[in-house]
């Protein structure tokens, strides 16, 4: 029993630093974020932070994955619940839920995409849990555009993640929606060809 206890609370720290960093790490950047700066806000010691991570960029990996985890879970329950029967409309809802993001002024971009930007050709494993991401959002397309029966559904779904990625590059940097929108109109015209 006792075990049980350690092991949860060990989890349990593990997860509060996971998300501390990966708030600092959102609003300031990787870089621009220190591991000082992690443990003050946590108030963990260097040896515990350590003792979970094994560096700074392990700790990255981690925030990559709890991103991964909850920005997925939030986006498939939103395509799913969506109201809309078409299966190529529910894959272009991707769009509404991006728009809904920003128009609610969450304007800092994707994190995924944000650690792939400053750590290109510099970590292989902090790109590779990016990768995984955008991938799982490319699959997440591709099945709903193979159950809307769009041929080369594999490519377009590649496509579609394109325009959603660009999407969020350009409101980022417009502070609105209308690159969003934009970007949906155009994802629409891959999908009916």
């Amino acid at each position: 029993m006792t075990k049980q206890i350690d092991s949860d609370s060990k989890s349990l720290k593990r997860d509060e630093m996971v998300k501390y960093a990966y708030d600092l790490f959102y609003k300031n950047g990787f870089h621009a974020t220190g591991v000082d700066t992690i443990i003050e806000g946590t108030g963990i010691s260097k040896r515990t932070l350590y003792k979970h991570f094994t560096s700074k960029e392990g700790l990255i990996i981690a925030s990559i994955d709890y991103y991964h985890q909850t920005m997925y879970n939030a986006v498939s329950g939103y395509l799913e619940k969506s109201a809309v029967k078409s299966p190529v409309e529910k894959a272009l809802r991707i769009f509404d839920f991006l728009a809904e993001q920003v128009d609610s002024g969450n304007l800092n971009g994707c994190f995924a995409m944000n650690a792939k930007t400053e750590y290109a050709n510099k970590a292989k494993e902090i790109e590779a849990a990016t990768d995984a991401y955008i991938a799982a959002l490319q699959q997440l397309i591709e099945h709903y555009l193979k159950a809307g029966k769009v041929t080369n559904s594999n490519s377009i779904a590649i496509q579609v993640v394109m325009l959603f990625e660009g999407a969020i590059i350009r409101s980022k940097g417009m502070r609105n929606s209308q690159p969003v929108k934009l970007a949906k109109s155009a994802a629409r015209v891959i999908c009916n060809q």
